[in-house]
C-alpha cells in the first residue's frame, strides 16, 4: 500500500486535535535525553527502552506496547487509541535531521488486529512535523491503514514527504493511531520503518565512497565493485584496488591479500554490486585458513554504510551488518572462527568455533538470513556437500540486532586488525552462491524430497545425471499459478520451464541444457524448483558432457 498524498481531513476537529497533539510534543522534548541525528534509531523496534519508554532511541504518547506480532525480528510496536472520548493519537516518534527543502522517503510495515480494528474514522498515520529551535513550524499527515485495510497482515507502506518549510532544523517523525470520538479503541501495529533524505548524496549515493577506483571484477558470474584506492576502515586500513592485490583467476577463484607494498601494509576488499535480500548465503574457500597470520581476518558478511557513522548508534545495528569471520584477532591461542550479528558486543551475539583445516581443503561458511532468524553453518565441502556428518559448526542467531532488508550487500574482505603481520597474507574464495530464501544448496540424494511441498510434488528429473535432456515430473493436488525454474550452484536463474496457470494433475516438463538465450550451458550441478501456489520444492541434477 502506498500513500503519497498529504492526508484531507474533512472535520476541522481531527485538524485541531492533531495539530494539538503535535504541539504538545514540545513539552516532552523539553525532558527527553533526545537529539537531532542523521539516522532513525532502533527502526524494528527490536531492543527494549528504559525509564518508562518501550523502544530505545523512541518518545512515545498515549497507550504504547510492543506485541510479538512482527514482520521482522521478534518485537513490533502497538500503538492503541488512547480513547479518551475525542480525536484522540497515541504514538511513537524520534529527532531526525533535516534542512529548508529537504524531502523524506519515509516507508514501514503497518498493521490491525482484528480483535481490534481500525472502523469507522479511525486511521493509522504517519505525520512529518517540521520544527525549528523554538517549536513546530507546520506537519504533514498521512493515512497508511484505514478500516477497509485486511487485519492480522502487515502492508508496506511509503510516500516522500514535502519540501522542508524554510527555518527547518529538524522533523519529528510520528507513527500513530487517531482514534475517533465514535469508535472503539483500535490497535495499530508498525514495523521495519525508514526515514530517509532525498537530498544529494542519498544513501544510496553513498555506499560507493569507499571506491573511488571505479574498478569491477566478475567472480562467480556476478559484478563486484574493489574496494580503494585510499584509507578506510575496518582498521582502519590503506585498502588497494591494484590487480596484483585482489584478483580473479582462470578457475574463476577471487584471491584477496594482505601486502606489503613499500613499506606500506594494504589490505583488500570487494562488495556485490547488488543487493539480494532474504536468503542463504554461502562462501567457499580453499585451504588453512587456520594458517592466517594472528593480525590478519578474513570477513565474509553483509553490510551497508549509512547517511552517517556514529558510534553511539551501534547499540541497534544501524548498517545491519551479519559476519562470519576467520582470524585469531592477535592472540594465537584464539578460535580461529565466529559468526557475529552487530554489535559483537551484546550478549548473545556472537559464537565462536575452532577448526583445523588441510591444505588445498574446499570448505563452506553460510548464513541463512531470514525475517526472524539467521542460521548460521559451517562444513567440509563445497555448496551442495552441506550435510551432518560433513558439519564443522552451527549457531543460530534470535536476538535483537537481526539485519534489516534495506539495502545490505555482500563485502570479502581480508584486512589487518592489529600489529604487522610476518609476511604477506593471501586467502583464496573459490566460489560465492546465493539462494533466495525458500530455495536451499543442501546436498541431497537424488531419489529423496529436499522439502515436503503440501498440495504438490516435484519428482526426480529421469536421468540423471544427464546429457543432454531430462524429463522433469511434477503433481499439482489443485490448480495453481505455477513456477519451475533452473539455477546454478551461485543461486542465479538458468532457465525458467514453467511460468503461468497449470490444471490440477501430473505432469512433465523437459530441459535441454540451454539458458534462457538457448546457448548450451556448462556442465555441473543445477538446482530446479517448484512454486505452485504455496508450496515450494528444490531438488538437485547434474549436467555431464
Amino acid at each position: 500500500m502506498t500513500t503519497d498524498a498529504v492526508l484531507e481531513r474533512p472535520l476541522l476537529s481531527r485538524t485541531l486535535v492533531l495539530a494539538a497533539v503535535a504541539l504538545g510534543l514540545v513539552a516532552a522534548v523539553l525532558f527527553a535525553d533526545a537529539r537531532a541525528q542523521c539516522i532513525l534509531a532502533n527502526p524494528s523496534f527490536e531492543v527494549s527502552g528504559s525509564g518508562g519508554q518501550v523502544f530505545g532511541g523512541w518518545e512515545q504518547f498515549g497507550s504504547v506496547g510492543s506485541t510479538s506480532f512482527s514482520s521482522h525480528g521478534s518485537v513490533a510496536a502497538r500503538v492503541t487509541g488512547p480513547d479518551q472520548g475525542g480525536w484522540d493519537v497515541s504514538g511513537v516518534w524520534q529527532w531526525h535531521d533535516a534542512s529548508p527543502g529537504e524531502q523524506f522517503e519515509v516507508t514501514g510495515h503497518v498493521a490491525h488486529s482484528s480483535s481490534d480494528p481500525l472502523t469507522g474514522g479511525c486511521r493509522a498515520i504517519v505525520n512529518i512535523e517540521w520544527w525549528d529551535a523554538s517549536g513546530m513550524i507546520s506537519y504533514e499527515s498521512h493515512e497508511v491503514a484505514f478500516p477497509s485495510t485486511q487485519t492480522d497482515l502487515y502492508q508496506p507502506f511509503s510516500f516522500v514527504s514535502g519540501n522542508a518549510p524554510s527555518g527547518t532544523e529538524s522533523i519529528h517523525a510520528l507513527f500513530a493511531v487517531l482514534q475517533s470520538p465514535d469508535d472503539s479503541p483500535p490497535d495499530v501495529y508498525y514495523d521495519q520503518v525508514t526515514v530517509l533524505s532525498e537530498s544529494y548524496p542519498t544513501i544510496y549515493d553513498m555506499q560507493w565512497n569507499d571506491f573511488p577506483g571505479g574498478r569491477q571484477i566478475s567472480f562467480s558470474e556476478r559484478d563486484w565493485r574493489v574496494k580503494g584506492p585510499g584509507y578506510y576502515g575496518p582498521g582502519p586500513n590503506s585498502f588497494s584496488n591494484s590487480e596484483s592485490c585482489v584478483w580473479v583467476d582462470d578457475d574463476d577463484r577471487l584471491h584477496m591479500t594482505v601486502t606489503n607494498v613499500g613499506g606500506t601494509w594494504y589490505s583488500t576488499e570487494v562488495a556485490l554490486v547488488e543487493t539480494l535480500g532474504y536468503g542463504d548465503y554461502i562462501f567457499t574457500t580453499v585451504g588453512r585458513l587456520d594458517m592466517l597470520d594472528p593480525a590478519v581476518i578474513l570477513g565474509m558478511f553483509i553490510w551497508q554504510y549509512g547517511p552517517c557513522y556514529d558510534d553511539s548508534y551501534l547499540w541497534w545495528n544501524p548498517y545491519n551488518e551479519f559476519d562470519i569471520e576467520f582470524g585469531y584477532w592477535g592472540n594465537p591461542s584464539s578460535d580461529i572462527g565466529q559468526f557475529v550479528a552487530q554489535p559483537w558486543d551484546w550478549y548473545g551475539n556472537l559464537e565462536s568455533f575452532d577448526a583445523t583445516f588441510s591444505e588445498g581443503e574446499i570448505t563452506s561458511h553460510a548464513f541463512r538470513w531470514l525475517p526472524d532468524r539467521v542460521e548460521c553453518r559451517s562444513w567440509r565441502g563445497g555448496p551442495i556437500d552441506e550435510a551432518p556428518e560433513n558439519m564443522i559448526f552451527t549457531w543460530t542467531y534470535t536476538g535483537p540486532h537481526i539485519p534489516r532488508p534495506e539495502i545490505p550487500r555482500v563485502h570479502i574482505n581480508l584486512w589487518r586488525c592489529c600489529d604487522t603481520p610476518s609476511s604477506n597474507q593471501e586467502v583464496v574464495i573459490d566460489a560465492f552462491s546465493f539462494f533466495p530464501a525458500g530455495q536451499t544448496g543442501v546436498d541431497e540424494d537424488t531419489d529423496q524430497d529436499l522439502a515436503v511441498a503440501p498440495g504438490a510434488r516435484l519428482l526426480a528429473a529421469r536421468p540423471n545425471p544427464f546429457n543432454p535432456v531430462t524429463t522433469i515430473g511434477y503433481s499439482l493436488r489443485d490448480g495453481a499459478a505455477t513456477k519451475i525454474a533452473v539455477y546454478n550452484t551461485a543461486g542465479r536463474r538458468v532457465r525458467t520451464l514453467v511460468n503461468g496457470y497449470v490444471q490440477a494433475g501430473d505432469h512433465e516438463v523437459t530441459w535441454d541444457g540451454r539458458d534462457e538465450s538457448g546457448a548450451p550451458v556448462a556442465s555441473g550441478v543445477y538446482f530446479y524448483s517448484l512454486r505452485a501456489g504455496d508450496a515450494r520444492e528444490t531438488r538437485r541434477m547434474v549436467l555431464v558432457k
